[in-house]
């Protein structure tokens, strides 16, 4: 598992919203806040994350990754991923 790969499959699960928004991939950046920007609503962004969990074998702890205020752009979201998953 690497950040492009995780990268990769958000923006694939994405790929439809983003077209409705009218967003291209190349937008995304680590900046990007997915919830803010009303691509994603918080439950859409805990499916998301859920989502990423079944697929990458992690365990993300809401409440700890809930502690940064980063955790809905793409770049918090990978750095919750990176931490979660070195901690298995």
């Amino acid at each position: 598992m690497n950040e492009k790969e995780i990268r990769e499959h958000i923006l694939g699960v994405l790929k439809d919203k983003l077209v409705l928004f009218d967003i291209s991939p190349g937008e995304v950046n680590d900046g990007f806040d997915l919830v803010k920007s009303g691509l994603l609503d918080s439950m859409s962004f805990v499916d998301l994350v859920a989502g990423v969990e079944d697929r990458f074998g992690l365990e993300i702890d809401f409440e700890q990754a809930a502690d940064d205020d980063t955790f809905t752009t793409i770049g918090g979201l990978l750095r919750v991923i990176r931490k979660f998953g070195h901690e298995r």
